[in-house]
């Protein structure tokens, strides 16, 4: 995970367990196992920009979105790039990366493959499991704005 200065072996497992919970509940396309993920003041931003407050809030969306055939038609190429980095000794930011092939449009066609980047924010609660307290996506563009 990181240089180890802060983060203990129970530590990294917990970490992993709730990115585990929330990649199988995307998997699974069950929204329930987010209550668990999710701190109960956490924000989240989709790839669309829109932005949500509180777990309730969070997990309702996502019930709705799973039973969207729009969206629950798409599946992930692979499992997704993950970089862990320490900020503090109770917080980390995750890097992820993955891909997603199928979804379709309100409009009924179906989109490239996405290349979704998302950050979270995760923080050590009290009783020593870790939450995401903030998460924000993005799907990466093909447009260029600027050469280098």
């Amino acid at each position: 995970m990181s240089e180890g200065a802060w983060i203990m072996d129970s530590d990294e497992k917990a970490i992993e367990e709730t990115l585990g919970k929330l990649l199988e509940g995307f998997r699974r396309r069950d929204a329930e196992l987010f209550k668990e993920v999710y701190s109960e003041d956490a924000d989240w931003t989709n790839a669309f920009g829109r932005t949500l407050k509180g777990r309730d809030t969070i997990v309702d969306y996502l019930r709705e979105l799973f039973a969207d055939s729009n969206f629950s038609d798409g599946e992930m190429k692979g499992a997704p790039e993950v970089d862990v980095r320490q900020v503090s000794e109770n917080v980390v930011l995750v890097k992820t990366y993955m891909e997603i092939a199928g979804q379709k449009t309100v409009q009924g066609g179906t989109l490239p493959t996405r290349r979704n980047h998302s950050l979270k924010v995760l923080h050590r609660a009290y009783d020593g499991n870790w939450r995401i307290v903030s998460e924000i996506y993005m799907d990466a563009r093909d447009e260029v704005t600027h050469r280098h």
